[in-house]
C-alpha cells in the first residue's frame, strides 16, 4: 500500500466555507499541494486526491484515499471560532493528532481541540473516516475563515507556516530528519539537461498558449506524470495546458507564475520528475 495521501477538501462547484475574502476550496488545494511537495522533498511517498479546482464527489474521493496507508484531509473552518482542529477516527488512538497539536503550538498557532465524533449507530460521523477503509485519515481544520484570524489567514506565509507544521509532525511520525524549506537544495540546478527522462522527456523549446506539436505533447505528458493534469494529450497548448503550467508554477515557482513554459519551468519540471522517480 502506498504511504500518504493529501486531500484538498471541497473543490469545483463546492467552494466550502466562504467569508471575509477567504474561500476554503482555494486554501485546501494549496495546502494539499504544499504538503505533498514537501513530503516528497523528504523522500516520503505522497499523492493528492485533486491537483486542480475540480468537483470531487465523496465516492471517487474516498476510493482514491483507500489506496493509501495514511492521509490528511485539509479544510478550513467556519462559525466564528478560532484555532486549528484535528479530527481523528473513533478507531484511531489520536497519537498523531497530539503531534500536530505540539507542532502548531511550537509555532504559536492557536489550537482549538482534538476530537473524534460518532453517529448514533456507533459509526464514525465523518465520511472521510467512515468510507476510507484502513487508511488512517486526519481531518485538519486549519482556521476559521470568518473568525478573529480571518485577516491573518489571507497571508500566504501565515498559511504555509501551518502547512509546515503538518510536515514536521509527519516527519516525526515517520522517523525522518526534518529539513526546513530551501535547505538541502542550495546547490544550483544545471542550466540545461537534454532528455532527463526516457519515459517523460521534457521539451527543450519555449512554449506558450497557441503553441502546437510534439513538444506540447511532451509537456502535457510530463505535467500529467507529476499530477498536474492538463486534459487530453493533443499537442495543443490551450487554456487547460496553460492552467496546468500555472498550477505547477504556483507550487514550485511561486514568484514566476505566468503560464508560460520557459527555462525556469523546464529546469524545475526536470527536478520534479526526478523527485518522483522518472
Amino acid at each position: 500500500m502506498l504511504k500518504w495521501i493529501q486531500d484538498g477538501g471541497h473543490g469545483g462547484n463546492d467552494p466550502g466555507a466562504v467569508a471575509k475574502g477567504n474561500t476554503e476550496k482555494i486554501y485546501t488545494l494549496e495546502a494539499a499541494l504544499y504538503v505533498d511537495k514537501r513530503l516528497r522533498e523528504h523522500g516520503i511517498s505522497s499523492d493528492v486526491t485533486r491537483s486542480s479546482d475540480v468537483t470531487l464527489d465523496p465516492s471517487p474521493r474516498t476510493a482514491k484515499v483507500k489506496q493509501y496507508h495514511k492521509g490528511i484531509s485539509h479544510h478550513f473552518n467556519a462559525g466564528g471560532g478560532s484555532g486549528a482542529e484535528f479530527i481523528h477516527s473513533i478507531h484511531s488512538s489520536g497519537e498523531f493528532e497530539a503531534l500536530l497539536t505540539e507542532e502548531f503550538k511550537k509555532e504559536s498557532y492557536p489550537v482549538r481541540r482534538t476530537f473524534s465524533r460518532k453517529q448514533s449507530n456507533g459509526q464514525d460521523y465523518y465520511y472521510m473516516h467512515r468510507l476510507t477503509g484502513s487508511c488512517r485519515v486526519t481531518i485538519v481544520e486549519y482556521e476559521f475563515v470568518d473568525g478573529v484570524n480571518s485577516e491573518k489567514i489571507k497571508d500566504r506565509n501565515y498559511r504555509e507556516g501551518m502547512y509546515e507544521c503538518i510536515v514536521r509532525a509527519i516527519c516525526r511520525e515517520e522517523g525522518i530528519s526534518y529539513e526546513a524549506p530551501g535547505r538541502g537544495n542550495e546547490h544550483p540546478e544545471p542550466e540545461e539537461q537534454s532528455n532527463p527522462s526516457e519515459e517523460y522527456p521534457v521539451p527543450q523549446i519555449n512554449l506558450v498558449r497557441g503553441s502546437k506539436g510534439e513538444a506540447v505533447k511532451q509537456l502535457q505528458r510530463a505535467l500529467d506524470a507529476v499530477n498536474f493534469k492538463s486534459g487530453a494529450v493533443d499537442g495543443l497548448f490551450g487554456p487547460k495546458t496553460e492552467d496546468a503550467v500555472r498550477r505547477f508554477q504556483m507550487v514550485y515557482l511561486p514568484h514566476k507564475v505566468d503560464g508560460k513554459y520557459g527555462p525556469n519551468t523546464r529546469r524545475k519540471l526536470i527536478s520534479v520528475l526526478k523527485l518522483n522517480g522518472f
